[in-house]
């Protein structure tokens, strides 16, 4: 399901963190501090991690608890890194996005169709859909939320 795209994200895949990460997801979500945070987001195939800038994110943490990096292409298979406004810094062969959504490949089409259909719709009409349908469409979609 798609997450919002802040300034700067790193996005990992939940399957992956269970395989790689030492204690999976669940020590992940402690380690980040995923549930205590206002900005970092999680859905059914995803956690996003949020920062003002991508430099400001502990890769080496990453690292030292299985995940990679190489730190001389800038690159992972294991986590996605997207700014706001400067796009993906790397490509990983599971994530997707637009301008203001990113998701897993796997995610479900309802949902992508949704993301890609937010994309286009401009503030004005994201507080109209607020205040009349109480329906704020910058929301993480996931499964039972976002009326999808």
């Amino acid at each position: 399901m798609p997450v919002y795209l802040d300034l700067a994200n790193l996005i990992f895949d939940k399957k992956l963190l269970d395989q790689k990460y030492r204690g999976g997801c669940a020590q992940f979500r402690i380690d980040w501090g995923v549930m205590n945070s206002g900005v970092n987001q999680e859905d059914d195939e995803l956690i996003s991690l949020v920062k003002m800038n991508i430099d400001e994110f502990e890769i080496e943490k990453l690292v030292e608890h299985g995940l990679t990096f190489n730190a001389e292409l800038q690159c992972s298979n294991d986590f996605g890194a997207i700014s706001r406004y400067g796009g993906a810094h790397w490509e990983t062969d599971w994530l997707e996005s637009n301008e203001v959504f990113a998701w897993h490949s796997d995610c479900s089409p309802k949902h992508k169709e949704l993301a890609i259909k937010v994309e286009g719709i401009t503030m004005d009409k994201v507080m109209e859909i607020w205040d009349n349908e109480g329906i704020y469409v910058l929301e993480t979609i996931k499964t039972n939320t976002n009326k999808a």
